[in-house]
């Protein structure tokens, strides 16, 4: 069937109850003799709809279904170039049961000073990093970019973005509803221009949602916490500083010298929950984060220039042992690796009489447990990656390789794998060193009180690549550790729900504080390379860098939204093989992009602006889930205050929470969006008539009653004693109307309210929660009943 296409066009999309729908669009199927590319589907979707590609440019996208079994839910993907395709086609008939290519497609006319401009002059208007998908690839000697197709194909955005930069500029950003239901918003770019960005268009949430650990969150499954795999070094001997400086891991060394912390597998399995393939950040309720190359470098102190970490192998790994270790380990060839144990029992301890070449032996050893066993950890845990020794091995080169962009393309990959499994028994790999110490940094959530930082002397160091990393000062800081409920892993989940964005440490490494740290000069060498679009390299991963999401992180003007850029499913589906593949070659267009990635460093002055910020807020919380908690215990308040939540036995909500514990997120969200509403509709009671305000007035009151209700308030029958009968009568009749209204709001899940004018401020979103606490509830609800009034008793049961 990969070569039938079923092509709608003609109208708008509609969203129905299971996802998007065609409605009453044309549409019209095509026949191709073999698998179409995605030049040809363009070709013949023109000649069918009697297109002229010269005078109209046409965006297309794929409908594709992310349900489970029976219940199919269909979003549709944007479909700009080979790569795009390849990964529809790949996910209509691998992924699900909705065997059909189903592409909308929408003509666009071109002006006509664009009609008749040539490609040359098209090429010139673009930005110097990026090329056309049929252009050839320029020399890399002249001082250009080197491309391929199949490089634009991943990473170069879409004609139509670029058009739009010369459009004229907008002076605000709004939202407003198209044709059809379809959402569209303007987003300001580089040039000040303003493109319409159609958010069905644009999700984040994509393909890799089906088996996603967020979504069983949501749907209200108990997932465990995931397993960490990770190794603690060889012992550490002052004879191999030498070999460690040259390489660029003596900051690493240092860090694992002085004693590394346990990994806290509740909050590394927390945050891999907020994890998304799609756009290799993590979603949280304030906007999106990643682990940067920034951080690698700062953290951990790992080069970021150099080489891109793969080789051609000529020899087998048996021979490099033999020849660089002196020792042949045991023979297993039904498993890849050096076992653990045997390295541990012959290198643990360098002879205290060892010649040179025995230091060498035992360096390459140590240097391979700490690569292997913290930066490259095997999925197995009782054995060393071996895929990097090639390079270790020679010690006179390894410094000349990016060790910083391969740890992070490595945890790139084993977020992507670990956030997708949800059995009991699911491993976390990567350098969880790193993930923990980057949550440390930014994140409240987890992290240990620093008592006294008790830095080394680096007045006393003979060598200045000796001083420390960012990472050291949380092992040999004095830390005391906050203790947490029994159940973290829920605990956690529950604190990243409510994470606002005044708790977020946006930009830790400020100039004034990597001065007092005095830090190692490798932490800041690489600066200019922690903006580059170039790919990470680790062998047989390839993963998409995404720097342009989370600008906010370096201090810098965000796009609204961001540039849109594949993380090509194709690559996530590259697994390690057959160990003998020559990966150098397989993948050299991507090697060769990292090659020239200073020529693709984001060129980007602007300094974060807060208004633009929250504009990419409105934008990013209609396009993504922020909300992972659902309630573990009913509160028994869904159709109102007469509920037997408002006679229970306190012992049974007493004994309940010494049971498990109980997250409050879903409530305070709850909470949250219906004095959302109540918000919006007080702005709109202005002029109205008297009876309108009344009917207000008693909408007010009978959410004032629901939320007390929500929130289990002691203070539920004096409520209910201020309030006229027909009222907490009608309570129960008036539910689906209010949640219909509710239904109906646009922005609910965002709680900083995006439709109000005046931009609120960092402590915003706190008032907003404070406001709903037990001491406003108590002064609002113990006022005197009005004369001849009857206090009511305690409300019935339903």
């Amino acid at each position: 069937m990969d070569k039938f296409v079923q092509v709608y066009s003609g109208g708008e999309l509609v969203k129905g109850p299971k996802g998007v729908e065609f409605g009453d669009l044309s549409q019209e199927g095509i026949w191709f003799e073999a698998a179409p590319t995605y030049g040809e589907l363009i070709d013949a979707v023109c000649k069918r709809l009697g297109l002229d590609p010269a005078t109209h440019s046409i965006r297309a996208q794929g409908r594709t279904n992310v349900g489970g079994g029976a219940h199919r839910h269909f979003i549709m993907v944007p479909i700009n170039d080979d790569m795009s395709w390849s990964n529809y086609v790949k996910a209509v008939f691998n992924g699900t049961d909705w065997n059909c290519l189903e592409v909308y497609v929408q003509a666009e006319k071109r002006s006509s000073a664009e009609a008749v401009s040539s490609e040359v002059e098209l090429m010139d208007s673009e930005p110097p990093d990026v090329q056309r998908q049929d252009a050839p690839p320029p020399d890399p000697a002249q001082g250009a970019s080197l491309f391929n197709p199949s490089m634009v194909n991943t990473f170069a955005p879409t004609v139509h973005s670029l058009r739009a930069r010369l459009r004229k500029p907008r002076t605000n950003t709004r939202t407003y509803a198209a044709k059809g239901g379809a959402e569209v918003q303007f987003g300001q770019y580089h040039t000040g221009a303003s493109e319409p960005v159609d958010t069905t268009i644009y999700p984040l949430i994509g393909l890799y949602d089906e088996d996603h650990r967020a979504r069983a969150l949501v749907s209200g499954k108990n997932l465990t916490e995931l397993n960490p795999r990770n190794r603690e070094p060889l012992r550490f001997d002052k004879r191999y500083e030498c070999y460690l400086r040259a390489a660029g891991l003596i900051g690493l060394a240092n860090i694992s010298r002085a004693g590394l912390p346990s990994i806290d597998r509740a909050l590394v399995s927390a945050l891999v929950d907020r994890w998304r393939p799609e756009t290799h950040t993590f979603h949280m309720p304030c906007g999106e984060l990643t682990i940067t190359l920034q951080d690698v470098a700062m953290i951990l102190g790992l080069p970021i220039a150099g080489r891109a970490v793969t080789s051609n192998q000529t020899e087998s790994h048996s021979e490099l042992y033999q020849r660089y270790l002196g020792k042949m380990p045991p023979s297993d060839k039904t498993r890849h690796g050096l076992k653990v144990a045997w390295v541990r029992a012959e290198f643990n301890n360098c002879p205290e009489d060892a010649d040179e070449e025995t230091v060498k032996q035992h360096a390459r050893a140590y240097i391979l447990s700490l690569v292997g066993g913290l930066l490259f950890p095997d999925a197995s845990g009782d054995r060393y990656n071996a895929y990097p020794f090639p390079l270790i091995a020679d010690l006179e080169n390894i410094g000349s390789y990016s060790w910083g962009s391969a740890t992070l393309a490595y945890l790139y990959r084993a977020m992507c794998d670990a956030c997708r499994r949800q059995s009991d028994q699911g491993n976390l790999t990567g350098c969880l060193l790193l993930l923990q110490l980057w949550s440390w940094e930014r994140f409240p959530i987890g992290r240990p009180d620093m008592v006294k930082l008790k830095y080394p002397n680096v007045e006393e160091l003979e060598d200045e690549r000796d001083r420390p990393a960012v990472g050291l000062r949380w092992v040999v800081g004095v830390c005391t550790y906050r203790s947490a409920p029994a159940r973290c892993y829920e605990h956690f989940t529950n604190e990243f729900d409510l994470l606002t964005d005044d708790q977020v440490v946006w930009s830790p490494y400020r100039e004034e504080r990597v001065e007092k740290l005095q830090l190692a000069p490798i932490c800041t060498q690489d600066s200019h390379l922690w903006l580059t679009q170039a790919p990470l390299v680790f062998f047989f991963m390839v993963e998409v860098y995404t720097p342009e999401r989370v600008m906010r992180q370096f201090g810098l003007h965000q796009e609204c939204p961001p540039p849109y850029r594949d993380t090509s499913m194709e690559l996530h589906w590259c697994r390690r093989g057959r160990v003998h593949n020559d990966w150098a070659d397989k993948h050299k267009s991507f090697v060769d992009m990292w090659e020239v990635k200073e020529q693709l460093v984001i060129k980007e002055e602007r300094p974060y602006n807060p208004a633009n910020y929250m504009d990419y807020l409105r934008w990013y919380r209609r396009s993504t889930r922020i909300r992972l908690c659902t309630p573990r215990i009913s509160t028994g308040n869904q159709a109102g205050p007469s509920g037997p939540s408002a006679i229970a036995d306190p012992e049974d909500s007493l004994r309940a929470s010494r049971l498990r514990y109980t997250p409050r997120a879903h409530l305070i969200h709850a909470v949250t969006d219906k004095l959302t509403i109540l918000a919006k509709e007080a702005s709109a009671q202005k002029g109205c008539s008297r009876g309108e305000c009344n009917a207000f007035i008693e909408l007010v009151t009978r959410t004032c009653v629901e939320l007390v209700g929500e929130l289990g308030g002691s203070s539920l029958c004096d409520i209910a004693a201020t309030v006229p009968c027909s009222l907490t009568a009608s309570t129960v009749a008036s539910e689906p109307e209010v949640e219909h209204q509710r239904d109906n709001e646009d922005g609910i899940n965002d709680p900083m309210l995006p439709d109000q004018e005046t931009e609120p401020g960092p402590d915003s979103e706190r008032r907003t929660r404070s406001q709903v606490g037990h001491t406003q509830v108590d002064d609002t609800v113990h006022t005197n009943s009005p004369p001849g009034k009857r206090k009511r008793g305690r409300p019935g049961p339903r």
